[in-house]
């Protein structure tokens, strides 16, 4: 392990991060490591201690008690206080004149998770820096990881055959017919029972509900998206929800109108063509906010506890997508670069038959959605989209704005503006006080460029007027 590097890296964010927990242990060992020992080895990649820091004077060397002894009881821990016992690995660091004990926390084997503190009986979760005690919910999802989830295939109470689109069905069985002379001769409600659309007494599966139902949130409330469009951050104190929307429906209904949603909520404009006319494109490619969004709804944890939609959240610069569910089967870095391991295959299975109201299938081919998405992004001149597994929640990201396209119409230029969501920004943090261009950077979090550009838009709309102040020469604005 590169020491110098690590340490550098938490001074620098002056923080613990989710993967790296620093404790002073100058005078002992910490009281109670067993739940920072549990999220560590609950979490994707497990994490790693470093004994001998200390964070609240920036991470300064103070150095271990006793370095043999510190091992000794961190090894002690990890085999008998967490049920099932972890495996960690110490080892002493020479830094900075004194001596480190750095312990790396092995992740668990899915079949043992959660890995909980044997004398109280709970479990724990890592989230940025902090260690928290897992919900009901969170301990649901990582027992239900414990092999391959069934969730899709039960029965849903209370639903039956009519609560499936009749229309969206026939094309289903005709296209299986068409697939494969095996189908020919069957009846619907034989190939709807083999393809687990349909339980054994004909209602609905989870999956053929989500694929084919008419209104699937009457029975699993859940199985929707929440939007929301904020001012700043969204966890940020001080930003405002700009605007909320619900989408409800199956899978195919959903994707339609979320892409319509996001196209009207961040439409992003370039001027001075070639020929004097302007032009505007999507901030976000379609496509690549269409590949993450059906990756979510596709494949989110669909047990019985989950009780959370999926998530799609624009902030100023990015676009975020965030399920209930960590990956199955694959870590984030292998993510497009090997083949899938599936949640929820008959699901997915469906909807790859299944099209949205434009023809297209929901999804045209497993594994390649990821691949596709960065393509995508890759086109426009953005970078690739950012993952985030803790295990329970996985989340992807688009970032903005665009830089240097490789795919634009000729004529363009090389810029292209931020989202609409960046103007809305702009204009709550003048009407909460800001007035020149450096105070909107700190309120907004925008780069000074994203700000200027924006003024510019707004001034030309006549949103926001530009004027100077007696013997000032710098800029100011107000709406």
């Amino acid at each position: 392990m590169d020491i110098v590097k690590l340490v550098n890296e938490l001074r620098s964010q002056g923080s613990d991060t989710e993967g790296v927990e620093a404790k002073r242990a100058s005078g002992g060992l910490p009281d109670d490591l067993a739940p920072l020992l549990s999220a560590f080895a609950n979490r994707p990649g497990g994490g790693t201690l470093v004994l001998g820091l200390d964070e609240r004077s920036g991470f300064t060397a103070t150095g271990v008690y006793d370095t043999k002894q510190a091992q000794q009881s961190v090894a002690h821990i990890a085999r008998s206080a967490l049920q099932p016992a972890v495996h960690v690995s110490t080892e002493a660091v020479p830094f900075d004149g004194t001596t480190l004990v750095v312990v790396q926390v092995r992740e668990a084997e899915s079949s043992e998770k959660p890995v909980s503190v044997g004398r109280t009986g709970l479990a724990y979760v890592r989230q940025f820096d902090g260690t928290y005690p897992l919900s009901d919910m969170e301990r649901q999802v990582l027992l239900a990881g414990r092999g391959q989830p069934t969730a899709e295939l039960r029965a849903v109470p209370g639903a039956t055959i009519e609560d499936l689109d009749e229309y969206v069905l026939a094309q289903f069985t005709a296209e299986r017919r068409a697939s494969s002379p095996v189908f020919m001769g069957w009846p619907d409600a034989e190939i709807l029972r083999h393809a687990h659309v349909t339980t054994a007494d004909g209602g609905p599966t989870v999956a053929g509900l989500l694929a084919f139902g008419r209104y699937p949130q009457s029975y699993l409330p859940s199985a929707s998206i929440q939007a929301s469009v904020w001012s700043g951050s969204s966890n940020a104190a001080g930003s405002r929800l700009l605007d909320s929307r619900e989408f409800v429906g199956r899978v195919g209904v959903i994707l339609d109108e979320v892409l319509g949603w996001v196209a009207r909520s961040t439409s992003a404009e370039i001027v001075d063509r070639d020929d004097g006319h302007r032009a505007d494109v999507p901030a976000y490619p379609p496509r690549a906010v269409r590949e993450l969004v059906a990756n979510a709804l596709v494949h989110r944890d669909l047990g019985p506890y989950v009780a959370s939609p999926v998530s799609l959240i624009l902030e100023p610069g990015q676009l975020v997508v965030a399920s209930i569910g960590g990956l199955y089967g694959i870590r984030v870095e292998a993510l497009g670069r090997t083949s899938s391991h599936l949640r929820n295959p008959h699901l997915a299975g469906l909807l790859l038959v299944a099209r949205t109201s434009d023809g297209m299938r929901i999804i045209e081919r497993l594994g390649s959605g990821i691949p596709r998405a960065t393509s995508a992004l890759l086109d426009a001149g953005m970078d690739p989209p950012v993952f985030h597994d803790n295990g329970i929640r996985f989340t992807a990201r688009i970032l903005s704005p665009r830089r240097n396209p490789t795919n634009t119409q000729p004529g363009l230029p090389a810029q292209v503006a931020t989202p609409t969501v960046n103007s809305a920004a702009v204009l709550e943090a003048i009407r909460s006080g800001a007035t020149t261009v450096p105070e909107l950077v700190t309120s907004t979090a925008l780069t000074d460029r994203q700000v200027r550009y924006t003024l510019g838009k707004l001034a030309r709309t006549g949103q926001v007027v530009r004027f100077r102040k007696n013997g000032d020469r710098r800029d100011y604005f107000r709406a």
